[in-house]
């Protein structure tokens, strides 16, 4: 078994890296980290080399998030729309691989914030498994990864479960499309984390470990042993990454809902999350 490596998103800095702060990358890496989420969204192609150029300086692996906008519906009943999300995904996964980045991750499967005012039908669930396994297949052209993330039930209404994203990922069938779990969302939709995380198995390929306000890790309720015990148990030697939304200017915000000040500053969340993820990865021996 390898040793994971602890991550941190650049939502917690900034929504957007460019030439005036992508210094953000060496602070995450003097604070320790070993890996950054980049918002393939918001990352323009012809700055995504210089992004590259740095991390490779700094042995710093990237992944990529990239939740579907509003306007990108996978699951919409016009085909139209539909072909025009997978195409945008296309275009995300070309990003990442310009980026280096293997793993493009997020709510992929359905459009965050977009409801119908009932629950998923078979028809949705065809459309986000055929539109997905389209893509899958054109990523493997590129080496990158795709990793649904189950997210909660104010944020989207298809797949708010491991269980339900397990049988999405096996409607799919692909070997390059695994789970992002994430202990914000699984703290609101699962009754026992430990179960749950044990139940990805292989199929983890992801893990964001963020309190249950999205504040610093260790400061709430989320119960980290469990979580820990399960990721120790299904061998899980991959990332661990941080994710919170410290400045409420992100474009993401207003679908997270994120109205206030989670910490008293990014440097502080990142600092103080860091050492909390640390130590109870070394009280599991994972790292």
């Amino acid at each position: 078994m390898g040793k994971i490596k602890i991550g941190i998103h650049q939502h917690v800095f900034t929504s957007k890296i460019n030439e005036q702060n992508i210094s953000v990358l060496d602070l995450a890496k003097d604070i320790g980290f070993d890996s950054m989420d980049i918002n393939l969204r918001n990352t323009d192609f012809d700055f995504a080399k210089v992004i590259r150029k740095k991390a490779e300086k700094l042995n710093f692996v990237l992944t990529g998030g990239g939740s579907l906008p509003k306007g990108k519906e996978i699951i919409s009943s016009e085909k139209q729309k539909r072909e025009e999300s997978i195409e945008y995904m296309k275009e995300i996964v070309r990003k990442a691989f310009e980026l280096g980045i293997e793993l493009y991750h997020g709510l992929i499967y359905a459009t965050a914030g977009v409801f119908t005012g009932e629950g998923p039908t078979n028809e949705e669930f065809e459309y986000s498994a055929e539109g997905l396994k389209t893509v899958a297949n054109y990523a493997k052209k590129y080496g990158v990864h795709l990793c649904l993330e189950p997210a909660n039930r104010y944020e989207n209404y298809l797949i708010n479960t491991v269980e339900d994203a397990l049988k999405m990922v096996n409607a799919i069938n692909e070997p390059n499309v695994g789970l992002l779990l994430d202990t914000y969302h699984m703290n609101i939709e699962e009754k026992d984390m430990y179960k749950s995380i044990v139940s990805a198995k292989d199929n983890l390929f992801h893990f964001h470990v963020n309190e249950n306000d999205r504040g610093i890790p260790g400061t709430g309720h989320i119960p980290w042993d469990d979580v820990f015990k399960a990721l120790k148990e299904i061998n899980y030697d991959k990332i661990v990454a941080i994710e919170s939304f410290v400045d409420s200017s992100i474009d993401l915000a207003s679908v997270v809902a994120v109205w206030r000040r989670l910490s008293p500053g990014a440097e502080i969340l990142a600092k103080d999350g860091y050492k909390f993820i640390k130590s109870i990865s070394e009280k599991y021996k994972l790292m």
